[in-house]
């Protein structure tokens, strides 16, 4: 658990333009395993994830900057 990874997680979700419901499917079809409104409280800045959770959310992030053509800005634990 890691609030810069969180902190800049918020920041990849903000830019990709998504809806929480959009970004926790996504992450729920990689295996994730929290439901939304926990998903919804980590994007908000409101709590931390465990580090498997944060890092299936920052790939789900960094995949639709890459589909906007933005740099990949949610970090990935170690």
């Amino acid at each position: 658990m890691d609030k810069n990874q969180q902190e800049l997680t918020h920041v990849a979700f903000l830019l990709a333009d998504l809806e929480v419901h959009d970004a926790w499917l996504a992450y729920f079809v990689y295996g994730g395993n929290q439901d939304l409104l926990v998903v919804d409280a980590y994007l908000n800045g409101l709590i931390l994830l465990p580090i498997q959770d944060s890092d299936l959310l920052a790939l789900v992030l960094n995949e639709r900057l890459s589909d906007l053509h933005l740099p990949h800005l949610a970090s990935y634990s170690g």
